[in-house]
């Protein structure tokens, strides 16, 4: 049994992920639109990422072994850390790229906005600040995640 899913752990996400990037280029050359093929394949090597994670803890759990076992609640507990790293810098570095993108389309419009009317200023500012909140909130949620650590 072990040396099936050992073979499945070596096989599957080769085979997956092959016939993802065929897919995906089958489609595009079909004439679809390249983010819903993008977020299709990440969303492929997603489920692929899980199935595997699934597989080595069924592997890690079919020797029966007591000390195997410590050893994967061991593996684990790394994991663990390392997974409340990632989504800390997950965080923080999606919610700067939607401050960016908000910045960068709400500065161009204060400043127009500022030319034609000196006194919409303050107004202006208040969206541009809106938009520079998001990345001030990504922040307190990466420290919070890294406070669980």
């Amino acid at each position: 049994m072990q040396i099936v899913i050992y073979v499945l752990l070596a096989v599957l996400p080769l085979a997956f992920l092959t016939l993802s990037i065929y897919g995906l280029l089958r489609r595009f050359m079909a004439g679809q639109s390249k983010k819903s093929l993008f977020t299709r394949h990440f969303v492929t090597a997603g489920l692929v990422t899980m199935l595997m994670g699934v597989l080595a803890l069924t592997a890690a759990a079919a020797t029966g072994d007591a000390a195997t076992a410590e050893a994967a609640v061991e593996v684990a507990a790394d994991n663990s850390r390392g997974l409340i790293a990632l989504s800390a810098a997950l965080s923080m570095g999606i919610s700067g790229i939607g401050a960016g993108i908000a910045i960068a389309a709400g500065a161009p419009a204060a400043i127009a906005a500022t030319s034609e009317n000196p006194a919409a200023f303050a107004k202006s500012m208040i969206l541009v600040a809106l938009g520079e909140a998001i990345a001030i909130y990504g922040l307190v949620i990466s420290i919070m995640i890294l406070g669980n650590i």
